[in-house]
């Protein structure tokens, strides 16, 4: 049985190098063909076993909801000469599939970036925020909007198929948010399946509020299905756009660890916290008064999971439940937060 592997270096886009890793393993991926990501820290490492697919599977550019979120902002004039940006990613990897994959094979193929780059392609921001006009450059005395960046066709094309295929996007009354796990380890079947199975309704109170759901439900449908599936994953990437009159501008990003989160589900008290936790979000866009504040302080102490941070929520609950007289944890669960929490 033949076997391959890639390699997809890594830039300072985080969310960028993770698409264009979960794109690499989708074209190159058939019913017979498994590939395995792996995030070695300076590059992710792509592995398969079986026969690489002739050409990159149709059904990678059919219509879907992923497809419009990279593009929402593309608008198509009369008068232009230029094919949508999906048709341009299904030519490119078509076209060029072999291509593709043969630079990919070289262990120092590094994507080419900046203002101006040949046959490049423009680097959306809903592929990675840090690409956002302006939001790289100082700016002082004359307001401009900055320069917009390209990369190779390639690189970009192999990074809109994964964040067609892999990318969360979520939204609230102000923000848009974008999300991808990190494959640290995983096979892109199980994968899938996570990604099909997994509850992405959220807690829109604010983007961090977002950020924080999904990755506890992550995490705790990770936590189930350990034992039948490699799907490693130690971080949640997020951009974060803030939406304006015209068209949504950059907020930042970054990387949500998710150490304590998987530290809490590795036993089953801890899991049943976990479902508590994940209970406390309200769904509704417009919550208000003590709902919406035990939201913003779970998310705080999730997001820095400190004794004093904890003991602010559980203060906050107590408060707002007290003429219930109903307490959240069993003892072992609350046992089981305690022992993660950092004392500071």
């Amino acid at each position: 049985m033949s076997q391959q592997r890639f390699t997809v270096n890594k830039t300072s886009l985080e969310m960028f190098d993770a698409f264009r890793a979960f794109g690499l393993a989708s074209i190159v991926s058939g019913e017979d063909t498994t590939a395995r990501i792996r995030d070695l820290g300076y590059a992710y490492r792509i592995d398969t076993t079986g026969d690489i697919l002739e050409n990159p599977d149709p059904i990678l550019f059919e219509d879907t909801e992923g497809w419009k979120r990279i593009f929402g902002t593309y608008r198509e004039r009369k008068d232009s000469k230029k094919q949508h940006p999906r048709n341009d990613v299904q030519e490119l990897v078509t076209q060029d599939y072999s291509r593709i994959l043969e630079a990919h094979r070289k262990p120092d193929f590094t994507p080419t970036i900046g203002r101006r780059v040949e046959d490049g392609r423009t680097l959306y921001q809903s592929l990675d925020v840090s690409a956002a006009k302006g939001y790289r450059e100082e700016k002082k005395d004359v307001y401009h909007e900055g320069t917009q960046l390209e990369v190779d066709k390639y690189s970009w094309a192999i990074a809109c198929v994964g964040a067609a295929w892999s990318g969360v996007w979520r939204w609230g009354e102000s923000f848009i948010l974008s999300l991808v796990p990190n494959p640290f380890d995983v096979l892109l079947i199980s994968h899938r399946t996570t990604q099909n199975d997994l509850d992405t309704k959220v807690c829109a109170v604010s983007a961090n509020t977002a950020l924080i759901h999904y990755s506890v439900r992550l995490a705790v449908l990770v936590s189930e299905r350990q034992l039948s599936h490699r799907v490693k994953y130690d971080s949640v990437i997020f951009n974060t756009m803030q939406k304006t009159g015209q068209q949504p501008k950059p907020g930042g990003g970054g990387k949500y660890s998710l150490s304590f989160l998987e530290n809490l589900a590795k036993t089953s008290a801890g899991i049943l916290a976990l479902k508590e936790i994940e209970r406390k979000f309200p769904l509704s866009p417009r919550v208000k008064g003590i709902k919406q504040n035990l939201a913003l302080t779970l998310t705080d102490f999730l997001l820095r999971p400190t004794l004093e941070n904890f003991r602010t929520f559980e203060s906050l609950y107590i408060r707002g439940e007290i003429d219930k007289k109903f307490y959240p944890w069993e003892k072992e669960q609350l046992e089981g937060i305690l022992n993660h929490v950092e004392v500071a």
